[in-house]
C-alpha cells in the first residue's frame, strides 16, 4: 500500500496520508492562525497612534512668556573672566588699553569693554560652564593677575556653515 521510503524519509507527509483527520486538524489550525495574523495586521492599520497631552492653559502662557524673554536676549547665561575694573578720569582709557593688550596676546578669545556706572570693566571669553571660565582664568593668571570668573550674558557661539562661511545665531 504505502511505500516504505515515504514512511522513513517523510514521516510527516506519511502521517498526513495515513491519517486524514490529522491533515484536517492541521489545516484548521493553520487557517485560524493565519486569519488572526491577517486580522491583526488589518486592524493595526486603523489604530490611531496620536498622543493627546492635557495641560493647564497657564503652563502654555508661561512657556510662551519664556520664549518671548529669551528671544529679546542677545545671548544666554554663561561665564566670563573679568581682568580689569576701574573708575575715574583715566579708567576708560586704561580699560581700552587693557583690551587691546589682551587681544594682541589672545586674538581668538573675545574681549568686551563694559560700563557699569561708575566702573569700566574688561571681561573676556564666552563660556557655557564655570569650569571652562576657571580654566581660562588660570591660564591668564600670570599676564593678568587678579582676574576672576563672573556670571554674565554671553554671546551665542559661531556656527560653521557649508562652504566655509560662518554666522552668529
Amino acid at each position: 500500500m504505502h511505500h516504505p521510503f515515504l514512511t522513513t524519509v517523510f514521516p510527516l507527509f506519511a502521517t498526513m496520508i495515513m491519517k486524514p483527520h490529522v491533515l484536517i486538524l492541521q489545516a484548521l489550525f493553520a487557517y485560524g492562525f493565519l486569519s488572526d495574523v491577517v486580522a491583526q495586521n488589518r486592524h493595526a492599520k486603523w489604530i490611531d497612534s496620536t498622543i493627546v497631552v492635557q495641560s493647564d492653559s497657564r503652563l502654555d502662557s508661561l512657556i510662551a512668556r519664556h520664549v518671548r524673554i529669551n528671544e529679546m536676549k542677545d545671548g544666554f547665561d554663561g561665564w566670563r573672566v573679568q581682568i580689569f575694573s576701574g573708575s575715574g578720569n583715566e579708567a576708560r582709557q586704561a580699560a581700552n588699553d587693557m583690551r587691546v593688550d589682551f587681544l594682541a596676546m589672545y586674538p581668538e578669545i573675545p574681549a568686551y569693554l563694559i560700563y557699569q556706572s561708575p566702573n569700566f570693566k574688561i571681561r573676556v571669553g564666552d563660556f557655557r560652564t564655570e569650569l571652562d571660565a576657571i580654566h581660562l582664568q588660570r591660564q591668564l593668571a600670570y599676564q593678568f593677575p587678579g582676574g576672576f570668573v563672573v556670571k554674565d550674558l554671553v554671546k551665542f557661539p559661531k556656527l560653521e556653515i557649508e562652504g566655509g562661511k560662518s554666522r552668529v545665531d
